[in-house]
């Protein structure tokens, strides 16, 4: 993992050098053999490619599970189909580091627990990375604000995570569009053109409530803030991110056996939670398993704490899609095992699950003994144990 910094090179070089890039993306070779060919470094390419476009060139992008990210020429944004964000994927397993809240420009920021995430997932072969919006803190920050709202698009631009087989798809949050409505500064326009590793999953500068990654037969919806289903839209969505919170749920939303469409809420990787408590970066890990027609088998989701340069998995849930009734288990308390058909029919029920057991608890109590982590850890255990609750 390194950090992204912009490549100048010599003017007389450009013509010829683009005019090979041109020429090898009409050969539909990858990203890999135009760097190997040119002797170019995956940023130099995206500088490049940002640089055609600007002299008029449409380049289609692709992204894939397994981090790569192809060039073809024609219609701009090819990634988008009807508003939906085409994520390939030719695997039957594969993982998906999911974030949210980073608030970069806020003391709150943690930068540290970012960069611990990312080398976590380069270590352990997570190529895509989701992040469910609030990515900078724009003008909300007030006295808190240690970087100008006017400066975080740049620090972002320099300081996020880079390595050439990660990327992170975003949706926009609140404070991000802070920016654009109060500084006419666009997250999004800036991204595009100079960081490919990162990319929107809406294809405009604007916000939306919903975007939605197609993958295979599967649809998953990533929003920012709660945001509730079209009746006519719950078949084809297989899962729900949203972020805002500041916590970590995971939830059924149940109309019927067949129409339940999971919700997980994503904690935030910053410092401090919506209630004002000192909060422990979180993150969360999905190993997605496919069946032989790449429909959704079963989720396997881990709750991660980042501590002192450390990303501890204090639980495990798996969502089941393989049967007619959805369900999930906690697979460190099976007592919390959801089941559709325990519900009645006629009202929607939420119910959370995946809370810390007294297993857990003891561990990391025994783990940061004598720190003043524990306090902390004390505090997140509790509020995670009145969270335990029916929601309607």
């Amino acid at each position: 993992m390194i950090t992204y910094t912009p490549v100048k090179e010599k003017t007389s070089k450009m013509t010829q050098i683009n005019q090979k890039i041109i020429d090898m993306i009409k050969q539909k070779k990858t990203i890999e053999e135009i760097s190997q060919e040119l002797n170019l470094s995956y940023k130099q390419i995206f500088n490049r490619v940002s640089m055609l476009e600007n002299y008029g060139y449409v380049i289609k992008r692709k992204y894939d599970t397994n981090g790569i990210l192809s060039y073809t020429l024609g219609n701009d944004d090819c990634y988008h189909l009807d508003n939906l964000f085409e994520l390939q994927n030719n695997n039957n397993t594969f993982k998906i580091m999911v974030i949210s809240d980073l608030h970069i420009g806020n003391i709150i920021s943690d930068e540290a627990a970012l960069n611990t995430i990312f080398d976590y997932c380069c270590k352990n072969s997570i190529h895509v990375i989701i992040n469910c919006g609030d990515i900078i803190d724009g003008v909300f920050s007030n006295t808190q604000c240690v970087i100008p709202p006017e400066e975080q698009v740049e620090y972002l631009l320099k300081k996020y995570p880079f390595d050439k087989n990660i990327f992170t798809l975003y949706t926009l949050g609140d404070h991000d569009n802070s920016l654009y409505t109060s500084k006419k500064i666009s997250l999004t326009y800036a991204l595009k053109r100079r960081r490919h590793d990162i990319c929107s999953i809406f294809p405009y500068t604007t916000p939306t409530q919903n975007c939605v990654i197609k993958l295979n037969n599967n649809q998953i919806m990533v929003s920012h803030q709660t945001t509730t289903f079209e009746e006519n839209r719950l078949k084809s969505i297989k899962l729900h991110l949203v972020g805002h919170i500041h916590t970590s749920k995971t939830l059924l939303e149940i109309n019927n056996s067949r129409n339940a469409t999971p919700r997980i809420y994503v904690p935030s990787l910053c410092k401090v939670s919506n209630d004002g408590q000192i909060n422990i970066p979180r993150a969360l890990e999905l190993t997605i398993y496919m069946d032989e027609k790449f429909n959704f088998n079963h989720i396997s989701k881990k709750d991660l704490i980042i501590l002192e340069n450390m990303v501890l998995n204090v639980g495990e849930t798996i969502i089941n899609y393989s049967k007619n009734e959805l369900n999930a288990l906690d697979l460190d308390n099976n007592k919390h095992y959801v089941d559709d058909k325990a519900n009645s029919k006629n009202k929607t029920e939420k119910k959370e699950i995946g809370v810390l057991n007294d297993e857990q608890s003891q561990k990391l109590k025994e783990f940061f003994k004598g720190s003043e982590s524990s306090k902390k850890l004390e505090k997140m255990i509790k509020k995670s144990r009145k969270g335990k609750r029916k929601w309607q």
